[in-house]
């Protein structure tokens, strides 16, 4: 009996290790079928994803001519109607208007000059390799059209969720508050970045779409009829956000009417189960027939599906209450802080948590996401330059974007008792003959606000500030900007808060940046390609709207003198100016990195930054800063073994970190 039960135990385990030697099999078999399965789809994926010229001429729906057959298989790296970023390898897409001459007089002669793959132009075109293809004037222009198709086939390729936000006021920073959220949730969105809004962006943000991206955040401007209509015919979105609809770029349009049309196109060539989030307290969007189902979203309105309640002030930010509408017809109500000031950004953080739920993030991720966002860059940044308080809000302007300001900064307190709140406000542009009438109105909403000075500059700030000094304010206008600046430096103390806030093209960051050696605007010039390079001497430089920088320096002197300005056409987006004298203000972080042979470089009165890095590694023995820098930025003078003494002024307001990090022999003076 004993020998049987022996006998009967080692069936039980040889039964039972080869059933988990089958269930082993079995899942080997299985991940291995489900590996086989993914490496196809990555296959499958990758072969529509490539883009030879023959396959983009069949998605986008133009045919091929024979005289292209030599290249037919080339692989290109883009398709696109951005002069700026054209490589040897890419299709240039040129079909007159606005859309193509944005960022150049010239687009075409660009496209020839960077020698690209191919140009599909609707103007005759001597390049090499070039196709035209003539707009007959009936419907849309054929370019046009392949240009959508073309883009339309990429995002086709991807299951990513699709966010769009526009409006005319508030949009990019409702859409980085809603991209708190979605970072708080998804490892890695793609979201456009700054209010790169243009069909430029979209194109460029849709090529740039991976297999792992769950979600996609686009913000969307409008800039010339049709403009939004084309890119929101290649997103195909998902959901679209709408802040609001105001008169921005209504010169452009010619009527509110039809910029609205253009705006909401977004849900419109949607799609059709799609979401559309609107704000309850804009009549314009509230009376739209959309073709998506909708949500509404509010700051106060009880009405909405979303907003806030027991709004609180808490130190530079605010505690609420966000109400969400349940099936039931009653209110979930989640607690939320948002950490910059402005009740408008209470609403931003509403629409956001919208959109999360619809997303299925959990409440406490969307929250998280509302919490962790801190504004950054040119956009209601407040930021202490030594010993300076500055609230950098001005990278673009409207009516309703300068009293959402305004207000933010009502509810700031001043660093000292005695200080004053001085806006410096720049011109709206693209108004139009609405133009003196909305700046008029500038004027009288700067006046109800806790405003001390207003001082105004462009050419139809004039109005703002008669108005406001009609209502009992300080206003001073300035049409010339060095007048402007001189004044702000006789009047700034630490003890103020400057705000600064204008239309993108009153580039009224730039006297930001040369009154405090902060880096902000040209940091964003450069991020936006709103510059051209040229080289003159031993010097590569960035030309700027007011001034240039050294990018890089070419030569081989250990001893180089930069100069202080350069000879140059400055760059521009509306129209070609003339040569000027502009100021070297600024050395790049790449002007002198690693250039062992530089043994001192001497700078000139007008420098007002050094960026990050820009001697680092070099064979300086020795440096000296010009009385009139301003600020130096981190590793500025790191990794040079030979260097000594440095001068720096008393003066300098802003110092990096690690200026002299493993520079043994350095001696700060």
């Amino acid at each position: 009996m004993a020998r049987q039960g022996l006998f009967s135990k080692i069936r039980k385990k040889v039964d039972k290790d080869y059933a988990e030697e089958l269930l082993a099999e079995a899942k080997a078999e299985k991940e291995a079928l489900k590996e086989q399965k993914k490496q196809a789809a990555i296959a499958e994926y990758k072969e529509k994803r490539t883009l030879t010229v023959a396959k983009f001429f069949e998605v986008s729906g133009l045919p091929m001519p024979d005289e292209l057959s030599d290249i037919s298989q080339t692989v290109i790296d883009q398709f696109t109607a951005d002069p700026r970023r054209l490589t040897e390898l890419s299709i240039f897409m040129y079909w007159g208007g606005p859309q193509s001459t944005k960022y150049t007089s010239d687009a075409l002669a660009e496209a020839i000059e960077k020698k690209c793959l191919l140009i599909i132009t609707d103007t005759p075109c001597s390049y090499t390799r070039s196709l035209f293809i003539e707009d007959n004037g009936q419907g849309e222009n054929p370019i046009c059209s392949a240009y959508i198709n073309a883009s339309h086939y990429i995002r086709s390729l991807h299951k990513a969720k699709v966010i769009t936000v526009t409006g005319s006021v508030g949009k990019t920073s409702t859409k980085e508050m809603l991209e708190s959220v979605l970072r708080a949730h998804y490892r890695q969105p793609l979201v456009s970045k700054g209010n790169n809004n243009s069909m430029f962006s979209v194109t460029r943000n849709i090529q740039s779409m991976k297999r792992f991206h769950n979600v996609y955040l686009q913000e969307v401007g409008a800039n010339s009829p049709k403009s939004v209509e084309i890119s929101a015919r290649q997103l195909d979105a998902d959901m679209a956000l709408y802040t609001n609809i105001g008169h921005s770029h209504i010169e452009s349009y010619g009527s509110r009417e039809a910029l609205i049309k253009d705006k909401l196109s977004l849900s419109d060539f949607g799609k059709p189960d799609g979401i559309a989030f609107i704000n309850y307290d804009d009549d314009a969007l509230m009376s739209y027939p959309f073709k998506q189902c909708t949500v509404t979203y509010s700051l106060k309105n009880q009405n909405a599906d979303y907003f806030a309640e027991d709004i609180a002030k808490n130190g530079t930010g605010y505690d609420f209450i966000i109400a969400a509408k349940t099936e039931n017809g009653g209110y979930d109500k989640i607690p939320a802080h948002v950490n910059v000031l402005g009740e408008h950004n209470v609403l931003n953080a509403v629409a956001a948590f919208a959109v999360g739920r619809a997303l299925k993030i959990k409440d406490d991720e969307i929250i998280a996401g509302i919490a962790s966002y801190h504004p950054s860059g040119m956009r209601q940044n407040l930021i202490e330059i030594g010993p300076y308080h500055i609230f950098a809000d001005c990278y673009n302007s409207s009516l309703m974007a300068v009293d959402n300001t305004l207000s933010a900064m009502d509810e700031m307190e001043l660093p000292e008792d005695g200080g004053r709140k001085i806006a410096v406000l720049g011109d709206v542009l693209e108004l139009g003959d609405i133009s003196e009438e909305t700046h008029r109105q500038i004027g009288r909403v700067a006046a109800s606000h806790d405003v001390d000075l207003l001082l105004g500059f462009g050419k139809d700030m004039v109005f703002a500030c008669e108005e406001a000094l009609a209502a009992g304010k300080d206003a001073r206008f300035f049409s010339d900007r060095s007048q402007l600046e001189d004044e702000i430096r006789n009047e700034i103390t630490p003890k103020d808060i400057i705000l600064f806030k204008a239309s993108h093209g009153i580039n009224i960051g730039a006297t930001m940046d040369r009154l405090f050696g902060t880096d902000i605007n040209e940091s964003t010039e450069i991020g936006h390609k709103m510059f051209y390079l040229k080289t003159e001497g031993d010097f590569e430089f960035y030309i700027f709207d007011t001034s240039a920088s050294i990018k890089r320096y070419l030569g081989t002197d250990p001893h180089p003198v930069v100069p202080s300005h350069i000879n140059a056409v400055p760059f521009s987006t509306d129209e070609t100016p003339e040569a000027t004298m502009l100021p070297v203000e600024k050395i790049g972080k790449t002007a002198f990195r690693g250039m062992t042979h530089v043994k001192t470089v001497t700078l000139p009165e007008g420098i007002i930054r050094i960026r990050d890095g820009a001697f680092k590694g070099s064979g300086l023995t020795e440096f000296s800063a010009p009385g009139s820098l301003l600020s130096i930025g981190d590793e500025a003078l790191a990794d040079c073994p030979d260097l000594g003494k440095v001068y720096l002024p008393v003066t300098i307001l802003q110092m990096g970190e690690k200026i002299l990090e493993n520079s043994p022999l350095s001696v700060l003076e």
